[in-house]
């Protein structure tokens, strides 16, 4: 992959927005600024949790992927046993 994961930024970014909340003087309200406050640990902390959920959600789909294709492999090979091809 060439760039970082769009669809995960997306995620991230959304997470991140729910979870700092964003200040803003008058100055920078009147144009559309904003910041957000956070200790680095803390956001550091929360990234790393963050991203290994989404590792972890990540591996339980492929895992789960792997054993229908598994199942699906032994019925293929039952039926070629019964048809006494192997």
């Amino acid at each position: 992959m060439n760039g970082p994961n769009t669809g995960l930024l997306a995620v991230a970014q959304a997470f991140v927005d729910r979870t700092y909340t964003q200040q803003a003087d008058a100055r920078q309200k009147s144009m559309g600024l904003a910041y957000v406050t956070a200790e680095r640990t803390d956001l550091a902390r929360e990234i790393a949790a963050f991203t290994e959920r989404a590792q972890n959600k990540r591996i339980a789909e492929l895992e789960a992927k792997l054993a229908e294709s598994e199942r699906r492999i032994n019925a293929l090979r039952s039926a070629v046993r019964m048809e006494g091809f192997a």
